[in-house]
């Protein structure tokens, strides 16, 4: 079912396939993939998407179908089956079936609703075959299962956008290659595919959480998605392991803060600005619940994760929150995956525990790690600790960083404010915030 805009009409087509891209593109690769063989995924993709561009030129003149993921379906599967038929390869995939018909069913009968969780983490494992290198098979699951754009790979990679598209390219050309069939890995391979299926829900999740790209801050779809994916693994025997309980966790306490973070003029609106009567209480609960389920020792990065993340969420406000616990949480983090992401957040924490100075010091230690390089929140952090510290001239500096390199609308309008604030309340030594508002190049 789709849910009416809110103006109540029903979606317009485009905005309707975008939402099947999002939702149902995933559940449709999977399984066609699953059919027609790994070997085809490009092909399979290429068909989906083809799908999608012919529901918004056919809803747009006749009006949505009844059943619109089966129109998206049909259109889809007989893209491919004239495609193969081509390539005179239709014959050894129906063989097995012994004919069109029976080869038909199976896929119809894949497509019952009781059966998708099972296509979607095969499809899932497979984008994390172990025969690609880690990156890859995250930007592979990003791209194919989750409906990112290449942009948005790079983005969650931490990488250039040609770079992203090489990497998913060669993962597909490497999947095409191998004989692998779309089933779940053996006991003595699950832990590290399960480990690469994360860490792709994990990104998936941030990426809603705190958008990119486009004109909205935060997508709920993408949250849900990854939430609902991690879900899946935790109901299903065999990957409920105490790790994917902690990632659940963690998504679920960040998930319970998501209306507070936009206010009504849809601007994003920063921790400790929010209203906490907004936060969803019951949703904190149930984080904890998932928490309690999965701890084990010792503790995974999610453990780490989800323990900050209900230590924001169980504060009463900013000065409530035990500063000192999330530090000693990110210590630990980084003794476990030294990353410049957890240095940043922790030097923000130790500035809110009075130690500035030596916070700034940490972020300037990071400012040359590659991964920094596309990562506007380091400039960000750096702006913030300079205003704690007195420093409105250098803040502004730092807030013009960032805003030279932010591409979100949401991200620049909310360095736009600080700017705009820092120029009002020290115009005589914050002429780079005036002319970084009114959108000069520094």
């Amino acid at each position: 079912m789709t849910s009416p805009n809110p103006e109540g009409r029903p979606p317009e087509p485009p905005q309707l396939v975008e939402h099947f891209f999002r939702h149902e593109s995933a559940i449709l690769v999977s399984v066609l993939t699953r059919a027609f063989g790994v070997h085809s995924l490009d092909l399979v993709e290429d068909a989906v998407q083809e799908a999608l561009l012919a529901a918004v030129q056919a809803w747009s003149r006749r009006g949505v179908p009844d059943n619109p993921a089966g129109w998206i379906y049909r259109v889809a599967r007989n893209r491919i089956l004239d495609t193969i038929r081509r390539q005179k390869i239709h014959q050894r995939v129906t063989a097995q079936l012994n004919s069109v018909e029976a080869f038909e069913s199976r896929v119809e009968e894949w497509l019952q609703e009781e059966r998708l969780p099972d296509s979607l983490l095969r499809m899932m494992f497979v984008c994390c075959h172990p025969t690609l290198d880690r990156r890859s098979q995250i930007a592979l699951t990003l791209k194919i299962l989750c409906g990112f754009s290449v942009a948005e790979v790079a983005r969650a990679l931490l990488i250039s956008r040609e770079a992203a598209k090489k990497r998913v390219q060669r993962a597909k050309k490497t999947l095409a290659a191998t004989q692998i069939q779309l089933e779940l890995p053996s006991s003595g391979e699950l832990p590290a595919r399960l480990e690469a299926v994360h860490d792709v829900l994990y990104l998936l999740f941030n990426e809603g959480y705190s958008s990119t790209l486009g004109h909205e801050p935060l997508r709920d779809d993408l949250c849900e998605e990854a939430a609902r994916l991690s879900h899946m693994l935790c109901e299903y025997s065999g990957l409920s392991t105490p790790e994917s309980r902690a990632l659940l966790a963690l998504m679920l306490a960040h998930a319970a803060r998501l209306e507070a973070r936009v206010d009504s003029g849809g601007n994003v609106v920063l921790l400790e600005d929010q209203d906490r009567s907004r936060w969803d209480r019951p949703l904190i609960h149930h984080a904890q619940q998932w928490f309690e389920r999965s701890k084990t020792d010792p503790p995974s990065r999610f453990h780490l994760e989800a323990g900050i993340a209900l230590t924001h969420s169980l504060a009463t406000n900013i000065d409530d929150t035990d500063w000192q616990l999330i530090v000693q949480l990110y210590d630990r983090l980084i003794a476990l995956h030294d990353s410049p992401v957890y240095i940043l957040n922790r030097a923000v924490a130790r500035a809110e525990l009075g130690d500035v100075e030596l916070g700034l010091a940490e972020l300037m230690s990071i400012r040359n790690h590659s991964q920094m390089r596309h990562y506007i929140l380091l400039d960000c952090a750096i702006g913030r600790l300079h205003e704690r510290a007195g420093n409105p001239d250098a803040a502004a500096t730092a807030y013009t960083a960032a805003r030279s390199a932010a591409t979100a609308p949401h991200e620049q309008a909310l360095l736009d404010r600080k700017l705009a604030r820092l120029t009002a309340e020290a115009p005589a030594i914050c002429s780079v915030a005036a002319r970084a508002v009114q959108g000069e190049k520094i």
